[in-house]
């Protein structure tokens, strides 16, 4: 295993910020926010063609060329004859990786905290504990009285997320990092602090086939510069603190670093307890020394907290919190077996659907086979072909929600069909499989579009060479070509209940036309013998309102807002909202300066994409969902905006903007609705997170969500 572009550079970055030195691991000290070091890639926000946004940071890194090489999508034969040249949107990276649509070049073109808990229990027998078995049977699905019409994106699993979806924080720890210290020569030779940090020898680890590391290179070595391994356990202000309890097998020596210190007095052999008393800093811990014959490994972080009886769903901070309601038990003395967090579980109960794409790594993941996937038994989840699909399922099996799961677009044919079967061995009986092939293949922000594009110049030669061919519709038509192909391996699988998978086209909520494009496939009709929109079950957009605020033609306007009395939270609301602090209807701010902005609103704006989006599904008797949605403001780096962004995001009136922003939805006849997401920090790339950490019950985006998730579905048949 080794880590991927985006997350070295994450690394590097972290490193510096600690004040890593060519000695040992490096410093301690000072914090790291999720984004640090990110170079976001900028481009100004178009007026004439607005974005409906991506949820995604995308770095420069990020952006670099994508390999096609090794097995690529397969796709259906094309003999379609010459198509009339038609516009299409494309996007272009904005301030915060989120899209911001621009047009394909062509001449018709239209313009809180936990208090920690005392965890001191008994150690736990490692001869017992199992580790072939990660995944957690024993959570009953919730029983609910109506099934909800909203469901929830997940974060993705990182040492830099303030959520824990696993009781086991090693899951969501990074890949192991190569370090040197001061007794190696050649370290302190080493150019800079930050590869004393990560020697860059990830190639050179001995693992074995669940990723422990087997040996460590001798003393004298000289064909590796590293000594020791570590890997970082979380970064961010979001920690719980108190006492850890680390247990493991085999026999050598784990060191704590950063926000984490042992506890000697209270450690034995295989059982380690630490403690985090630092809420700010980074913590990782490190392999010093380990014996080949009886390596470190199965390494378990368990936090404090715990449960109330033989409920796993409800998270229970100390043994006051069980009074009446079963004896406590903490994390460490539970078997292994037991793997969701309760509070993640709490979380998610009610949800209709739980969309995978950030724990798929699904815009960079470049994963082409089955054997190359992450198994359940694998030391970290978090690792660049992202969690095993095997979590996935038993997520959703344990809180009674149907999984929304993104192929990685490099997967070739033999993956869909092993996953298919997995899907329908390891799914909840009449539980429904939504099925998505990569994520927004319509926005070259990510790598896999580009990608997509490179295969279908190929593809479509006669269609792009034709007088008025369009080389930005032959990605469309590749991908939504593609996404049959999947589909109809996907439903053969599942045979006589093929009815229980619902393949969804992923299109653009800013432009109806594109998705009007992507359902004709124009190019590809001829060989598929009729059109996209009739092999597939439900179109998707992600509906995000106000993410214009950071436009170069509206910033100005903005700025002058800071020195008001609220400094501009309510002009801001105004906005989004189309009213003042009365409900009274007005011209919204930012229209009145020519920029471009929406007359009515933020949320009249998203109303009006989805009123036309709706239209064009409608044609091919289609329902049209939300993939992803909810606010989409940025501040790309701008402290005072990002201070105004988060002032908004904390006050009351975003839960209204949610509100209303469902009932909208609702009314023009939208059906399920993925909040975009779940838990996350807040950024410069973005304030996306329904809540900032896995504890926080508080948050005015959060709260209205819940009312939603606790809503019954409003459409026919639901």
């Amino acid at each position: 295993m080794s880590l991927n572009v985006f997350e070295r550079f994450r690394v590097r970055a972290l490193a510096v910020a600690l004040g890593a030195t060519v000695a040992g691991c490096g410093g301690g000290g000072g914090g790291s926010t999720e984004q640090a070091g990110v170079t976001e890639v900028t481009t100004p926000v178009s007026s004439t063609n607005p974005s409906a946004g991506s949820s995604d940071t995308t770095s420069t890194i990020a952006d670099a060329p994508v390999s096609t090489t090794g097995s690529a999508a397969t796709t259906i034969n094309d003999s379609v004859a010459s198509a009339s040249p038609a516009p299409v949107g494309t996007s272009t990276p904005a301030d915060n990786g989120a899209s911001v649509d621009t047009v394909a070049p062509q001449a018709d073109a239209p313009a809180t905290q936990v208090a920690s808990s005392d965890q001191t229990a008994t150690p736990q027998s490692v001869a017992t504990r199992d580790t072939t078995t990660p995944l957690n049977t024993a959570v009953a699905p919730p029983s609910t009285p109506a099934r909800s019409g909203v469901g929830m994106n997940l974060n993705q699993v990182s040492y830099f997320s303030p959520e824990t979806p696993t009781i086991d924080l090693m899951k969501k720890a990074s890949p192991w990092l190569t370090q040197c210290n001061g007794s190696v020569a050649n370290c302190a030779a080493l150019a800079s602090p930050a590869r004393a940090w990560d020697t860059l020898e990830e190639a050179k680890l001995d693992l074995d086939a669940n990723g422990w590391v087997k040996s460590l290179p001798a003393a004298n070595s000289t064909t590796a510069v590293y000594r020791t391994v570590s890997a970082l356990i979380f970064s961010g202000n979001f920690q719980q603190l108190g006492k850890y309890v680390v247990t493991y097998d085999g026999s050598g020596t784990l060191t704590y670093n950063g926000a984490m210190s042992k506890s000697a007095s209270e450690s034995t052999a295989g059982r380690d307890v630490v403690n985090v008393v630092n809420n700010g800093g980074a913590a990782w811990l490190t392999i010093t020394a380990t014996n080949p014959s009886n390596y470190i490994r199965n390494i378990r972080v368990l936090p404090p907290g715990g449960v109330c009886g033989t409920d796993m769903t409800v998270y229970a901070a100390s043994a006051a919190a069980c009074t009446g309601k079963g004896a406590y038990t903490t994390f460490d003395k539970l078997p292994s077996t037991v793997v969701w967090h309760p509070q993640f579980l709490q979380d998610l109960k009610g949800s209709r659907t739980l969309r995978f794409m950030d724990w798929g790594q699904t815009n960079t993941n470049l994963i082409t086979s089955w054997s190359k996937r992450t198994q359940p038994t694998a030391h970290i989840w978090s690792d660049a072909a992202g969690v095993p699909v095997e979590a996935m399922f038993d997520l959703a099996r344990n809180v009674g929600a149907d999984p929304w799961i993104n192929l990685p677009a490099h997967v070739d044919d033999d993956y869909i069909h092993q996953f298919a079967k997995l899907a329908h061995a390891k799914m909840a009986t009449q539980s429904v499989l939504y099925l998505e092939y990569g994520n927004e293949m319509w926005n070259y922000a990510f790598p896999a579009t580009k990608w997509a594009y490179t295969q279908a110049q190929t593809v479509f030669a006669k269609q792009v060479a034709a007088s008025g061919g369009n080389p930005y519709l032959a990605e469309t038509n590749w991908y939504m070509q593609r996404l049959v192909n999947a589909c109809q391996i996907v439903k053969g699988e599942f045979g006589a209940d093929a009815s229980r998978v619902k393949c969804v086209a992923n299109t653009q909520a800013s432009v109806a036309y594109n998705t009007s494009s992507a359902l004709a496939c124009t190019y590809a009709a001829t060989t598929l013998g009729k059109p996209c929109g009739k092999f597939i079950d439900a179109v998707a957009i992600a509906p995000y309102f106000a993410y214009y605020i950071n436009s170069s033609k509206t910033l100005a306007t903005v700025a002058s807002w800071y020195t008001d009395a609220d400094g501009g939270v309510g002009r801001l609301f105004q906005e989004i909202l189309g009213t003042d602090s009365k409900g009274v209807s007005v011209v919204a701010p930012l229209a009145i300066v020519g920029s471009g902005a929406p007359t009515s609103g933020a949320l009249a704006q998203i109303k009006s994409w989805a009123v036309a989006t709706k239209a064009v599904a409608d044609t091919y008797g289609l329902p049209m969902m939300a993939y992803e949605g909810g606010q989409g403001m940025t501040a790309s780096g701008d402290a005072k905006l990002q201070a105004l962004l988060v002032a908004a995001n904390r006050d009351p009136r975003m839960a209204t903007a949610y509100q209303q922003m469902m009932s909208d939805w609702r009314a023009i006849g939208g059906q399920t609705f993925n909040f975009f997401t779940d838990v996350k920090t807040n950024g410069t790339s973005g304030l996306w997170g329904l809540k900032e950490n896995q504890f926080d019950t508080t948050a005015p985006k959060w709260q209205a969500a819940t009312q939603w998730r606790n809503t019954a579905c409003w459409w026919s048949g639901c």
